[in-house]
Formats: structure tokens, sequence, C-alpha cells
């Protein structure tokens, strides 16, 4: 019986080790998982935040792009202000420009945060009342009264500069908004 019971012992302890180890092995395999899926999570999370800042990043660069062409046909159209044909000609061109400049708008604004869309919108808005001045401007000079011309040329000026102070300021604001994310 001793033979007996010796052998029982040992396959028992046999078995009970070998379920031990079975035990470590799967809870270690399941903490492993979990620290894997964590780590996956957090790449995936990192790289949405990378895309988004790269989404964000674009959107105001298509915007501030825009704004900086539809500015320089603005000043084009500036140059011809009293020859109709010409100016016309310009304006009709900037025409696409300017809804090209609305779309970036739309797609700046939407990206915030909402000190960047304030922005976004104040320099729009400047570079709307930049072409209404500059109609204005052109169409004084096409009716011959110099005083009213030179009145026009001051105040689309005064636009002009304010829009460009409004785009260092939006400038600001989405340096702040990108460095921050």
């Amino acid at each position: 019986m001793n033979a007996t019971w010796a052998t029982l012992i040992a396959a028992g302890a046999a078995v009970l080790a070998s379920a031990t180890t079975g035990w470590f092995t799967a809870l270690a395999t399941r903490t492993q998982a979990r620290a894997n899926h964590q780590a996956q999570l957090t790449q995936l999370d990192h790289a949405r935040a990378q895309d988004r800042h790269m989404q964000r990043r674009q959107a105001y660069a298509d915007f501030v792009k825009s704004v900086g062409i539809l500015h320089s046909q603005l000043g084009d159209m500036v140059a011809a202000a009293g020859d109709p044909a010409v100016f016309d000609e310009r304006q009709q061109q900037a025409r696409g420009d300017r809804a090209v400049l609305m779309s970036a708008t739309h797609v700046a604004f939407l990206e915030g945060p909402a000190s960047v869309g304030e922005r976004v919108r104040d320099l729009y808005n400047s570079i709307d009342r930049y072409w209404v001045a500059v109609e204005r401007l052109h169409k004084a000079a096409c009716e011959g009264d110099s005083e009213a011309t030179q009145d026009r040329r001051q105040q689309m000026i005064a636009i002009r500069n304010e829009s460009r102070r409004l785009r260092d300021f939006f400038v600001e604001a989405a340096r702040g908004a990108l460095d921050a994310a």
C-alpha cells in the first residue's frame, strides 16, 4: 500500500502542479492581452489626435491661403478702379476665389475651437467689407468725382489695413489652438 499511496500522491501533486501552472499561465495571458489592448487603444487615440491636428492645420492653412489670394485680387481690382472693362474682368476672376474663401471659411470655422472660429468670422467679414469698399471706390472713380474717389480710397485703405490686422490675429489664434493640441 505504501507504493500505491506514493504513486497516488505523486500523481495528485503532478495534476495539482499542472493545474496551478495552467491557472497562472491563463492569468498572465489575460493580463498580457489587457496590456496589448490598452496599448492598441493608446496608439489609436494618438493616431486620431494626430489626424485631427493635421486636418485642423490644413483647414487653417487653406483658409488663410484663400484670404491671401482674394486680398491680392482685390488689390488688382483697386488698380483697375475707374476702368470698367478691366475692373469687371478682374472682379469676375475674383468671384471664383471669393467662393473658395467662403468654403474655406466654413471648414475653418467648424474646426474650431471657438476662439479661432471668432477670428475666422472676423477675418471673413473684413474681407467682405474690403470687397464692398473696392466696389464703392470703383463706382466713385467711374463717376469722375475726385473728392468722393479720394474719400472712398481712404475708407478702402482703412478696411484693407484692418483685414491685415485681423489676419494676424487669426494666425495667432490658430497657432495657439494647434500648439495646445
